[in-house]
């Protein structure tokens, strides 16, 4: 009962999680199906019409990334990387203090990619690059890929906090 009442911030932050979740999924979807009707316009156009759509390949370009790089935290929050099960079979212990492990290196890895799009993002806007056909800044598309990247670090440390704790508390 107390974990609905207005002052808990347990169900406020879990709410607020659940909101951008679901905003996340949304726009996903909402990108995924823009690059599927971008796609299909440009081959109707090119084989139909004989006229493809213009600037088609530079939309795929920034579609793929915005759908990558939003799926990218929700993928993190459900631990749903792609994994070789190679190491399965040793013991459910040494499973439990294997994921910190796993999650720790996640981390990393995805810090150094968010500095990288980072230092990207800052070259590209010195440099005014654009996507040539759609003339859009592409320090635009990567600072949003910076920021996805950055919240799936934030989720896996969370996860590296969560799952260290459960490794490490004994079985009763």
């Amino acid at each position: 009962m107390d974990e609905h009442r207005p002052g808990n911030s347990t169900s406020g932050r879990s709410a607020v999680v659940a909101r951008l979740r679901k905003a996340l999924e949304y726009l996903a979807a909402l990108a995924l199906t823009a690059l599927i009707l971008v796609t299909v316009l440009d081959v109707f156009g090119r084989y139909v019409l004989n006229s493809p759509l213009p600037g088609a390949f530079e939309y795929v370009r920034a579609l793929m990334a915005f759908v990558t790089f939003a799926a990218l935290p929700l993928v993190s929050a459900r631990n749903e990387h792609l994994r070789a099960g190679i190491l399965d079979q040793i013991s459910p212990r040494m499973n439990a203090l294997r994921e910190p492990v796993v999650q720790l290196v996640s981390t990393v890895v995805l810090s150094g990619i968010a500095w990288r799009l980072w230092a990207e993002s800052r070259a590209k806007w010195v440099s005014k690059d654009v996507l040539s056909g759609i003339d859009l800044p592409l320090w635009i598309p990567i600072v949003f890929m910076m920021v996805m990247c950055t919240v799936a670090v934030l989720v896996t440390m969370a996860l590296t906090v969560a799952t260290a704790r459960a490794a490490l508390t004994p079985n009763t």
